[in-house]
């Protein structure tokens, strides 16, 4: 038996011994260079291709047969012949030892191809007699790196382009990257040092986040964000190198990589100088829109102080009318010609025993009668007097309260308020011919500003008496109905007037809005406000121009509560 060392030796002696078999080591060399996983290709002194393996084949597309006797330049694209052409005439020329290019092959298709070409002389002699080029596909990593050139690119000018300024440094607090509009802001130079790195001679002492150097105010947010405090919406005052004040407001984040470490900090700020100017300007623009509207609102108090006292003050003209018309018809004189002619007699008893003196009695109980028609009749009006009276003071008090919406509430009777309204008006009634017709049902006591609520019956009887007023034909009637439902009370007040077109229906409770050539538009206003204000409502309905109006007052039964703060 042979020892083991034996035997290895012998198969190592008849290995080498096959190898050197010429058949064997061509076999072995065809195989190698047919299976390879790039591409080779041998190619003659003019170019053409001598063969090239099945990978340099699969490529392109082409057979083996097809390719060869096909020249390098056939199939490479026109941008890169020149330089392809150029290399390989250095490399005859034994100035280069190989050619290491990246060009673009053209596939049977006519597509492009992307190839990394390693090239260098073969042959057994000398001179050389062809090419070896080794062939490998870059179509993917060109297309990544065009990709990534694009994003850069893209990165680059919306950096550049942004309207805000963008800042960010590195982890030592020097400056990596910035835009002109930080440029600007900050003052840093555009001067570019040997890593094109923008030079910024101050970072070292600005940006350093160990949190000991003093860090100017317009740069305390790239500092916070080097020392991990993220910084949001940082408002600071920043003097530019040109010495101009600029309102920033900035925003800091660290940055880090994606395996957790840090890579510095970028800040984005944001000018909002003119933004400020403008709130500023806004500001003031409000305040006069304010003080404006106090003053149109103090002049429409004033306007609604001025109606609705004068619809009280017609009222307070005929009451006092009425009263001063039952004086200077009082019966006082014959108490004073009775009077006369009992001093006059020298015997009083002979005189009373005589038939003047006989009838004198019965005079004087005609006369008391008379004299106390009179004082109540006078006592009646000075009543009524004296509640107009109290109205105009409550109505100065309410319209006081400029922001006031609700008062005292009273727990009366609807219909109640509405005879009082109805009196207020009666001497317009009467001087204009029109008649009033009263249909009141029952209704339940409700809680309501009283003097408010007046307000708003006066201003629609006395609307409606103008309308009966306007009318040159036909019946002058008003009609005032008072009705309750489930939840509120209705005051309808109807007139035969003239009537309100389509057009001015919606028009009619606008502030200034009139159709009277001596009116205000005032009237008709406060009460749908006030009507509002104290939780009901008052709308209008007509047929149209002659055809009569109808105005609808509706109260809750319970009354709104006023709102906080008046």
């Amino acid at each position: 038996m042979k020892a083991a060392g034996t035997k290895d030796a012998e198969d190592e002696a008849v290995a080498a011994a096959l190898l050197e078999t010429p058949v064997l080591s061509e076999s072995l060399f065809r195989n190698t260079l047919e299976h390879a996983p790039v591409g080779i290709a041998f190619a003659n002194r003019d170019g053409s291709y001598r063969h090239c393996n099945r990978t340099f084949c699969a490529m392109l597309g082409y057979s083996a047969g097809e390719l060869t006797g096909r020249s390098i330049a056939s199939i490479t694209a026109a941008e890169d012949l020149p330089p392809t052409a150029e290399g390989l005439e250095r490399l005859w020329r034994a100035e280069i030892t190989h050619l290491d290019i990246e060009k673009r092959y053209l596939r049977k298709d006519g597509s492009p191809l992307w190839v990394r070409v390693t090239t260098s002389l073969s042959g057994g002699g000398a001179p050389p007699e062809c090419t070896v080029e080794f062939l490998r596909d870059i179509s993917a990593r060109k297309r990544i790196a065009g990709e990534l050139l694009q994003n850069q690119t893209l990165l680059a000018t919306v950096i550049a382009e942004l309207p805000l300024a963008l800042l960010a440094c590195d982890v030592d607090g020097r400056v990596t990257h910035y835009n002109r509009v930080a440029a600007k802001l900050w003052g840093i130079s555009t001067e570019t040092t040997g890593a094109s790195r923008p030079a910024y001679p101050i970072t070292s002492q600005v940006f350093r986040p160990d949190g000991k150097t003093p860090v100017p105010r317009e740069q305390r947010a790239l500092a916070c964000a080097l020392r991990g405090e993220n910084v949001t919406d940082l408002e600071h005052v920043v003097v530019t190198p040109e010495q101009a004040v600029r309102t920033v407001l900035s925003s800091g984040r660290r940055l880090i990589g994606p395996g957790g470490e840090r890579l510095g900090a970028a800040v984005v700020s944001q000018d909002i100088t003119e933004r400020r100017h403008a709130d500023q300007e806004l500001e003031e623009v409000n305040k006069q829109l304010l003080l404006a509207s106090r003053q149109a609102g103090m002049a429409e108090v004033a306007t609604n102080v001025l109606h609705n006292v004068g619809n009280v003050l017609n009222s307070v003209n005929v009451s006092a009318s009425l009263a001063a018309e039952r004086i200077k018809k009082s019966k006082c004189a014959g108490l004073v010609r009775v009077a006369e002619l009992l001093s006059a007699q020298s015997d009083l008893a002979t005189f009373m025993s005589g038939p003047q003196g006989q009838h004198l009695p019965a005079f004087l109980q005609e006369l008391a009668s008379e004299l106390l028609a009179e004082r109540d009749a006078s006592v009646a009006e000075l009543g009524a007097l004296r509640a107009n009276v109290e109205h105009i003071k409550e109505i100065v008090a309410m319209q006081q309260g400029h922001a006031r919406r609700g008062g005292i509430t009273d727990t009366l009777d609807m219909r109640t308020l509405v005879e009082d309204s109805l009196r207020m008006n009666e001497g317009a009634f009467s001087r204009h011919g029109v008649t009033i017709v009263r249909d009141f049902a029952e209704v339940p006591l409700i809680q309501v500003d009283k003097h408010r609520v007046l307000q708003i019956l006066v201003n629609v009887i006395r609307n409606a008496k103008y309308a009966c007023a306007e009318m040159t034909g036909g019946e002058k009637r008003v009609t005032v109905r008072v009705r309750a439902t489930p939840s509120s009370i209705l005051v309808t007040v109807h007139d035969t007037g003239i009537g309100i077109p389509p057009e001015n229906l919606e028009r009619i409770f606008n502030h200034g809005f009139t159709t009277r050539a001596d009116g205000h538009g005032f009237g008709l206003h406060s009460s749908a406000l006030a009507a509002r204000e104290i939780g009901g409502s008052l709308y209008a309905e007509s047929g149209g121009i002659g055809q009569g109006a109808t105005f609808t007052l509706t109260l809750p039964l319970i009354p709104a509560e006023a709102p906080h703060g008046h």
